[in-house]
């Protein structure tokens, strides 16, 4: 069977952008013009009708804001006054992301809660350090809560 592209109406193609934000059928039935009377309905309907085109869409949405959680990855990692365990898990989920670490949440978890605070200073310098991200924490600065220099 060839592939066809179905032709939508304006109605359903702003339908897609809301739902694709919001997941709410009924409102972006509203949002895109349908009756209020009929847009529990006709939200159910769509939802299901065009969820191929809701799924394309929503990939969108969410690779557009790919560089917005990358920025607050970055952000979290130089934040000295987070503790080592959160900016390590920060900076293996950042790496995790870009397809550079095979680590797992359970694995990074297992990492924080049984190394000490100088550990997790140590293994963050060493990862800054490889990235070229940050100059490495100064244990004997600001009481030795960690900064970057």
């Amino acid at each position: 069977m060839p592939n066809m592209t179905r032709t939508l109406t304006e109605q359903q193609k702003a339908f897609i952008r809301c739902f694709s934000i919001s997941g709410n059928a009924t409102q972006s039935a509203v949002d895109a013009g349908y009756s209020k009377n009929t847009a529990q309905q006709q939200g159910y309907e769509l939802k299901h009708k065009l969820a191929n085109e809701i799924d394309n869409e929503t990939k969108k949405v969410l690779t557009g804001s790919v560089p917005m959680a990358v920025d607050v990855l970055k952000k979290l990692i130089h934040d000295t006054k987070i503790p080592p365990s959160t900016r390590l898990q920060a900076v293996n989920s950042l790496l995790d992301r870009t397809g550079y670490s095979s680590s797992s949440i359970t694995q990074i978890q297992d990492i924080t809660t049984k190394r000490s605070s100088e550990e997790l200073r140590q293994e963050l310098n060493h990862i800054l350090h490889t990235l070229h991200m940050a100059k490495p924490i100064d244990d004997d600065s600001n009481g030795g809560n960690g900064s970057i220099n």
